[in-house]
């Protein structure tokens, strides 16, 4: 069986690609499909059953009446791109999901299985660090999106429209997106360390009213200095993630006292917002790619 050359630099792997690198079995009973939030850090795929795939492209009759039921992930494998020189790196880069883990448990996270294989698919040995994750189907929670007296109820009704959900599902989510922030506030006062909730698709409302986090491998050092720190693709994630987890207290919580709250006293100042705005703009305006460096 052939391998791709170099899946680590590569910018991109198709499905076919994903069943060729050594470190995976050849079963012919999944089928891979790459997932809608391809990441900078990671290949991302979704994983499905064949048998599925065929249901969603041909259809299935039902009670006379051809349908074509949408094939759901079993799991998502993520294979980092990241090049790591030693297994004691490897080990490091797991420890930020334990700690996510430590926390914010299992029912704030997408859970995954971490797994370390060795690649030869460039001609050389090097670790890969991969994870089969849990697939967290839900409404994408955008803080910046979040309008009117009563937010949530907004969201459930224009993205669970014909799909509803429980009838206490506001007062679940309300309580669930509390107790994340509170584990995020925990987090950051004992560590200086904070997960990245800026990112698109970084949290998910399920159906059943639960937030989850499935960006598990980019935690961010905080540092409450004035000066603003950039990740390894130049953009102030820090700040923004700061700023989501105000909006949520803001908009959602209804958090009182937080112009006096030290923590956004220091990262929303006016003059850091008007410093954030122009590395976003930087970062807009000169995309990173996604090559590995």
């Amino acid at each position: 069986m052939s391998t791709v050359k170099d899946i680590l630099s590569k910018p991109s792997l198709t499905g076919e690609e994903v069943r060729q690198v050594n470190f995976l079995c050849d079963n012919s009973a999944l089928h891979f499909r790459k997932y809608h939030r391809q990441g900078l850090r990671s290949h991302i795929f979704e994983v499905l059953h064949v048998d599925d795939i065929i249901k969603e492209t041909i259809g299935e009759m039902v009670h006379g009446i051809r349908r074509f039921p949408k094939a759901e992930p079993k799991y998502v494998l993520r294979i980092l791109r990241t090049r790591f020189q030693s297994v004691h790196a490897v080990f490091s880069e797991i420890e930020k999901y334990a700690r996510l883990l430590h926390y914010f448990g299992p029912d704030f996270i997408a859970q995954s299985t971490e797994f370390i294989v060795e690649y030869t698919g460039s001609g050389k040995s090097e670790i890969v660090l991969c994870g089969l994750q849990e697939f967290v189907e839900g409404a994408n929670l955008d803080p910046w999106s979040l309008f009117g007296s009563d937010p949530l109820d907004t969201l459930r009704r224009s993205r669970f429209s014909g799909n509803a959900p429980k009838r206490n599902w506001l007062s679940i989510a309300q309580k669930s997106i509390t107790t994340f922030v509170q584990n995020t506030r925990k987090m950051i006062a004992e560590t200086s360390y904070i997960p990245d909730l800026a990112g698109n698709g970084n949290l998910i409302l399920t159906k059943s009213g639960k937030m989850k986090l499935v960006d598990i491998n980019n935690i961010l050092t905080l540092h409450q200095t004035d000066v603003i720190s950039l990740d390894d693709k130049g953009y102030p994630a820090c700040d923004k993630s700061i700023e989501v987890l105000y909006l949520l207290e803001q908009k959602i919580i209804k958090s009182k006292n937080l112009a006096t709250d030290p923590l956004y006293d220091h990262f929303l100042s006016a003059d850091r917002i008007r410093r954030v705005k122009a590395y976003e703009k930087q970062f807009v305006e000169t995309p990173p790619t996604l090559a590995n460096e």
